[in-house]
């Protein structure tokens, strides 16, 4: 698929249902390939990833490693998936602050983030930077307390690019603000361990999107991490052994968003063999948004990923609506699951009365701005939808809504959320369909044969 082609969904399809195998959740894989290259590292032995969502944000972290000396090579799995290996051997790295170590992240904001603190780890010079939007996109909340550890880091205004030209090595006490991200709390969190002496993290403000943070101490403690949490923050003893081996990804519950308010707006049924019923994800939370809208959700047992050895069972789901049932309100705070706030919209813009998400104004940082995306092209479809405070207000309007062109701000959920609408109004063209590729590049080809007559 070319970029900045469009694709013009031009009529309602017939139905929208079947069998829909999501991707590998994207926080996950990020989390698990930095932790099996610091622990495939510290150890000298191998480590395995598996079944990591295959996407440009993934590779761009594994990419990044590999440039910092973490050996790794892929394998393919019978079912058609791939894992990554780190061997345990570190790759003589040749780099002074002058000539550093170049990584690229793009438009990935986790990369950017949890890549800073690894690369704060590093014996050598590293130059991070991305993409124009994510120039513009926050990195001073890390920076500060990086610096405080004893990095040395050159930036201007606490943006992209930057080079760290000298690693922290002890621990210390320093206070983070997560208002923004809590990504900034999750790169410190997963580089502690590697210090010498114990760090003490104070969090300042509400965290944002807390839910990413505890997945990132959940993975931690899976991991043999001691992670102690007290009123004022985190406190994570150094030289931490990491004694995990082999990391198993579980379905994306973002990516599962798509299929799942699909499945309502349309009236019909999907099944998604691939999710966990009891997980780390807070975007899990999208199956309790679709009940509360009036949706049957149905759980059972199955044995996907029997070529992982010793891997935990999963479960898969069946989301259903029947055409004729009504499509109740969402009134939800939204902090812990903020990457499903555009899929929300798009569903709460066919429901029988005003629906409002809290808590939702830090999606203005994300890859595009999120609230501004969201509102845009709902007004040019004919809809109607404003901020009040930090809620995000969508009327329903559904005599109103009419086809439009939709403008993804080269962001892959917006993409794929307001293709959604396309399956109640005729006539939506969705621009530069290929940035999808950053977190589901098979969404198009699953949504054609959900939508098929």
């Amino acid at each position: 698929m070319q970029a900045y082609r469009s694709i013009h969904l031009a009529s309602q399809p017939a139905r929208f249902q079947g069998l829909c195998r999501v991707p590998s959740s994207k926080s996950l894989s990020h989390r698990a390939l930095i932790l099996a290259a610091l622990a495939a590292s510290a150890s000298g032995e191998q480590c395995i990833v598996r079944n990591p969502l295959q996407s440009d944000d993934v590779e761009i972290t594994l990419n990044a490693l590999q440039t910092m000396g973490y050996e790794a090579h892929t394998t393919n799995t019978t079912d058609g998936g791939y894992d990554i290996i780190f061997s345990g051997k570190r790759l003589s790295v040749q780099a002074t602050p002058e000539e550093p170590v170049r990584v690229y992240v793009h438009h990935s904001g986790t990369s950017a983030r949890l890549l800073s603190a690894v690369a704060a780890l590093q014996p050598f010079a590293v130059q991070i930077d991305g993409s124009p939007r994510m120039r513009e996109r926050p990195m001073q909340e890390l920076l500060t307390p990086l610096r405080e550890l004893g990095a040395e880091i050159q930036h201007t205004n606490g943006l992209l690019p930057l080079t760290i030209t000298k690693p922290m090595t002890h621990g210390g006490r320093v206070r983070v603000n997560a208002e923004k991200s809590s990504q900034f709390l999750s790169a410190l969190l997963l580089a502690a361990p590697m210090l010498e002496g114990s760090t003490e993290i104070i969090v300042e403000g509400e965290i944002a999107s807390k839910s990413y943070s505890d997945m990132t101490i959940a993975q931690l403690r899976e991991a043999g991490v001691d992670v102690h949490e007290n009123a004022a923050g985190y406190v994570i003893a150094g030289s931490q052994r990491i004694k995990q081996r082999v990391w198993d990804v579980e379905g994306d519950y973002s990516a599962a968003s798509y299929p799942i308010a699909g499945a309502v707006i349309a009236g019909g049924s999907v099944t998604i063999p691939n999710l966990t019923q009891r997980s780390l994800q807070g975007d899990s939370a999208m199956l309790d948004i679709v009940r509360e809208c009036g949706a049957t959700v149905t759980w059972f047992e199955n044995a996907i990923n029997a070529h992982a050895i010793n891997a935990p069972s999963l479960s898969g789901v069946t989301i259903e609506r029947k055409p004729d049932q009504p499509i109740f309100a969402i009134n939800r705070d939204m902090n812990t699951c903020p990457d499903i706030v555009p899929t929300v919209a798009v569903l709460a813009l066919f429901a029988n009365d005003r629906s409002r998400l809290l808590n939702v104004a830090h999606l203005r940082y994300k890859e595009s701005d999120r609230i501004h995306a969201i509102i845009s092209n709902i007004e040019a479809m004919g809809g109607c939808a404003f901020m009040d405070g930090d809620a995000l207000i969508i009327e329903p309007r559904l005599a109103a809504l009419h086809g439009a062109h939709i403008q993804t701000f080269d962001d892959h959920r917006i993409a794929m959320c307001f293709a959604l609408a396309g399956l109640r109004v005729s006539g939506i063209q969705i621009e530069n369909p290929a940035c999808v590729a950053k977190s589901y590049p098979d969404f198009w080809r699953d949504f054609e044969a959900l939508t098929q007559q």
